[in-house]
């Protein structure tokens, strides 16, 4: 119990009085510094108040819900992943969970013991790097939530990444016997588990670290309220201090940093300088903040039968005009390009659902052939994994008379007309 209050202290959960709290509607915002609406949403989570329930909220920068997770048990971090879904630690109910775009949970993992589940990041080979809080480790599992890699040791961290060089970046909290104090460091390790790189003199409970392209760290201390930027050396390069209780730092492409304030339950984008030029508020205790890319349509191209030709089964023969005609059983083929992979396509004939592929496969086609002949509507629709969807259509006609009766009858006519 005294490991929990004293984490609810570090996270900012009882040092917020309420003559701080900012009335003003999410649709009210200063002006981006870049227009980040075409190409970015903001992925908010809110801690909630104590014992309630609290949301995962995506954004686009007019501060309308995009998508939105409720009822869940003290998130802490949250993640869009390639595929769409969301990664969320819950950590009210000590779970790692994955869910779509429908709020389905397709994944879980719970760990056993004193756990308290703080960070998570997905890798890209699938396994997940894991912040134990309440056990001080940091793992890596597969997803079957067998430990492939772990740290041991470790005193209260609250944040870990996964750097390019194979190490790991993590914050933690520093203790002393059995009582937590509010310093803490940045380590940075290797597989073994030894430390490469460290900043040892950072007080006032760093909770978020985050390593910048030019090789530079970001450290976000929650108790001091600074947001922190250190070069190899451990010097200082920029600093914007003097926020209250800021939980999470993410640097933008532009240069400027998203802050999630959990104190004053807003999240805000600052200049270089410092200065604030858009923001999000009446949020409820906000600890972690997110850029997420959004992502194209899916498309989707019937490239066999051919529109305008004619066709002997799966060969087109010859340009027929604007006329599409098809002899013969025909494998409705299409090329699909997706960013984020393929949930299923679907092959309708006049609006009738007729064949079903689901995932991944190397090529997508369906095998036709109707009895009668007659004009006919292809209609093919693809979904990814996000649930956005293209579709594409072709009218043809079906021909079953044989193709040589068909040349022999044109050319008596023409010869018929000849004379």
């Amino acid at each position: 119990m005294k490991k929990i209050v004293i984490l609810l202290c570090i996270i900012g959960l009882i040092l917020v009085p309420s003559t701080l709290s900012i009335n003003i509607s999410t649709s009210t915002k200063t002006k981006s510094s870049q227009n980040f609406n075409q190409e970015n949403t903001i992925l908010i989570t809110e801690f909630g108040s104590n014992g309630s329930t609290a949301n995962i909220t995506e954004f686009d920068w007019g501060g309308n819900i995009i998508w939105q997770m409720t009822n869940l048990s003290s998130p802490h971090d949250a993640e869009r992943l390639p595929n769409g879904n969301t990664l969320i630690t819950e950590f009210g109910k000590t779970r790692l969970i994955e869910v779509n775009k429908a709020g389905d949970i397709i994944w879980e993992y719970r760990a056993t013991g004193s756990t308290l589940l703080m960070d998570a990041d997905r890798l890209d080979d699938g396994n997940t790097l894991i912040s134990d809080y309440g056990v001080g480790r940091v793992i890596e599992i597969d997803n079957l939530g067998y430990i492939e890699w772990e740290i041991t040791g470790l005193s209260r961290p609250m944040d870990a990444e996964r750097l390019q060089n194979g190490n790991t970046l993590i914050v933690q909290a520093i203790t002393e016997g059995r009582k937590t104090n509010f310093n803490g460091s940045v380590i940075e390790v290797d597989r073994e588990g030894n430390v490469e790189w460290s900043i040892t003199d950072i007080f006032n409970a760093p909770v978020d670290v985050e390593r910048l392209p030019n090789g530079n760290t970001l450290v976000t201390e929650h108790v001091g309220g600074n947001v922190t930027e250190f070069d190899i050396s451990g010097n200082v390069i920029s600093k914007k201090p003097a926020l209250y209780a800021p939980t999470d730092a993410e640097r933008l492409e532009n240069g400027n940093t998203l802050i999630a304030v959990n104190g004053a339950g807003r999240v805000i984008e600052t200049d270089p300088s410092g200065k604030i030029i858009w923001l999000i508020t009446d949020l409820l205790r906000p600890v972690d903040v997110e850029i997420c890319s959004i992502q194209s349509p899916p498309t989707i191209e019937i490239t066999n039968p051919k529109e305008g030709f004619f066709h002997i089964r799966d060969i087109s023969l010859f340009k027929f005009g604007n006329k599409t005609i098809v002899y013969g059983p025909t494998n409705i083929k299409v090329n699909i390009t997706t960013a984020v992979g393929v949930e299923k396509v679907e092959f309708f004939i006049n609006d009738i659902l007729e064949e079903t592929i689901y995932g991944e496969k190397d090529s997508y086609k369906y095998k036709w052939a109707p009895i009668k002949c007659g004009t006919y509507k292809v209609k093919t629709t693809v979904y990814d994994n996000t649930g956005q969807n293209a579709t594409d259509s072709l009218v043809l006609f079906k021909w079953r008379t044989h193709p040589i009766l068909i040349l022999t009858g044109t050319l008596l006519l023409f010869a018929l007309l000849g004379n």
